[in-house]
């Protein structure tokens, strides 16, 4: 891998747990540009949550090799939109992280997944769902074949942001896929 090469984002929608997974992983402290919620409705949609980023996360990761990931997250808010392709230019690999708890978790997923494939078209995709703990309804197999039969071949798995190990292993799995790609 080149410098250029070594960027990885997470992208959801609000509450979908970006900031908490970039943190989880992070082998420093990230940067981030959090701010307290100002919008009620957003507020009364999620419960526990009082802050979203405003223009990015970013912090970094060590590979077994010694390169740093660059890993940033963006917010997923439309109106903050603009913010995409400036991040999404030269990544090697997008996260989207989807809440269970979201009534229009699939839509959301194949919009993200739509818009980064045309910001970033080299890069590989994985998608982690989260918050399952919250809505045991949720219906993985169904939505991993809607996702499938929409001609997403990417690697879809249930993940606790606030784990780094199950983030981390979400990560491995989109890296193995970019390798994957690059050795066939």
């Amino acid at each position: 891998m080149t410098a250029m090469a070594t960027k990885l984002v997470f992208v959801g929608e609000m509450g979908a747990g970006k900031t908490t997974a970039i943190r989880s992983i992070s082998d420093m402290e990230p940067i981030s540009t959090e701010m307290p919620i100002s919008d009620e409705a957003a507020l009364e949609a999620f419960e526990d949550k009082s802050h979203t980023t405003v223009a990015l996360d970013y912090s970094s990761i060590e590979l077994g090799d010694g390169e740093l990931l660059h890993v940033y997250g963006v917010p997923g808010q439309a109106y903050l939109d603009f913010m995409w392709p400036i991040v999404a230019e030269g990544a090697i690999g997008v996260i989207v992280l989807v809440s269970a708890l979201n009534p229009r978790a699939l839509p959301s997923t194949l919009t993200l997944l739509e818009h980064f494939r045309a910001l970033a078209p080299e890069a590989c995709f994985a998608v982690g769902i989260t918050c399952q703990d919250r809505e045991p309804a949720f219906r993985f197999t169904d939505f991993r074949n809607a996702l499938s039969q929409a001609g997403h071949r990417l690697p879809v798995m249930w993940v606790d942001a606030r784990e780094a190990s199950q983030v981390d292993f979400l990560v491995k799995a989109l890296l193995s896929c970019r390798y994957a790609e690059a050795v066939a």
